[in-house]
């Protein structure tokens, strides 16, 4: 179990913890796919963080890979006039994820189209996850409890909410290119729904990577954890 730290040193060394955990979860798993839920807010880096753990797993010789479940998300068009929230799990095909890993859990690949959030819809090139050992899935709902079963090990990226607020903004207008005034407009909305939808994943997560700033982290778990 990680004891509460944080750290100041380069990015590889925070997340050394994880990727030693990680590895030995894997290393005593029965031989299936071990899958690894990366959950929190948008924007918080949960597919930055899936990928610097997939390259440091490689690094130790581990079979590994990332899916993003922003490629099972309805496009913004379809969204915006339902009056969805990503926040929302109805936004996600979540029997087509479940699907999915079920398969993939028995050796089959996966194929999904990655989604473009400057778009707001999947991009039309097809992309494969071949089976490997240790799969991240990252997403708003990757701790969803249909997809519960499925999960070996959870990760909740959390953050102050006047810290997520800040990041979102800025996420708004440089990945999404929506107007400073509309993400304004809407900011306080989506705390709401993600403190109703996507925040009490937290007390079920494993270990929780609280941001501080870019780069700095805190490891702790959650009480029931504990």
């Amino acid at each position: 179990m990680f004891s509460p730290y944080s750290t100041k040193v380069d990015e590889m060394n925070q997340i050394g913890d994880l990727v030693d955990e990680i590895s030995r979860l894997a290393s005593e798993h029965d031989g299936s796919p071990l899958l690894v839920a990366i959950c929190g807010a948008a924007d918080l880096g949960k597919t930055h963080l899936s990928v610097q753990l997939v390259s440091a797993l490689v690094e130790k010789g581990a079979n590994a890979s990332h899916l993003t479940l922003d490629s099972y998300l309805m496009e913004r068009s379809k969204r915006n006039a339902l009056g969805i929230s990503g926040y929302q799990p109805e936004a996600y095909d979540l029997p087509g994820i479940r699907s999915d890993l079920t398969r993939f859990l028995q050796g089959d690949p996966i194929e999904y189209f990655p989604y473009d959030h400057a778009e707001g819809k999947n991009l039309p090139s097809k992309m494969t996850i071949d089976p490997c050992h240790i799969l991240f899935l990252d997403g708003l709902h990757s701790m969803h409890e249909s997809l519960r079963s499925h999960i070996h090990y959870s990760i909740f990226v959390h953050a102050t909410d006047d810290l997520l607020l800040k990041i979102r903004h800025k996420a708004d207008i440089d990945k999404r290119n929506q107007s400073v005034e509309f993400s304004n407009l809407n900011l306080r909305n989506e705390l709401k729904i993600f403190k109703l939808n996507v925040e009490p994943y937290l007390k079920s997560a494993n270990v929780v990577c609280e941001v501080k700033e870019q780069w700095q982290y805190e490891l702790w778990i959650p009480t029931e954890q504990t």
